[in-house]
């Protein structure tokens, strides 16, 4: 083989060990208590039994599509908080936030699902539906 193809295997190899280990990191992280998030999103507290809290940071390219998404899901009622993670670090580390953007849904009080990456607005509210 040559040096380029080793390259490519290498960067493959890389990558793939990367997304396992985001999609193995975003799962320790459900089940945990989202009180950490109370203090940083008024009204998280009050909502009746599920939520979607969506983690940016304002340098991050892909969160602006996304968190115009969000603006829409939040428009129509949807129970959606926008968390700055610059804004509030110790509740991304309490939570275990390693990138954004990041969804966190809220269910009963404690995180019931992660996902990393960007996502759609009908992403978002079919999870919010499956959440019931």
């Amino acid at each position: 083989m040559t040096l380029f193809a080793y390259t490519i295997v290498g960067l493959a190899v890389t990558w793939a060990l990367y997304v396992a280990y985001m999609y193995v990191a975003t799962r320790a992280g459900e089940g945990r208590p989202v009180r950490p998030l109370y203090g940083a999103l008024p009204g998280l507290a009050e909502t009746a039994d599920k939520a979607l809290v969506y983690c940016f940071s304002p340098q991050c390219g892909p969160c602006r599509p996304m968190s115009k998404e969000v603006d829409i899901l939040r428009g129509g009622g949807a129970p959606v908080f926008k968390l700055d993670v610059t804004e509030h670090p110790e509740a991304s580390r309490e939570l275990g936030i390693r990138a954004t953007p990041t969804l966190i849904l809220v269910k009963d009080g404690n995180v019931a699902r992660m996902v990393l990456g960007v996502r759609t607005a009908d992403y978002m509210r079919r999870l919010l539906d499956e959440a019931t």
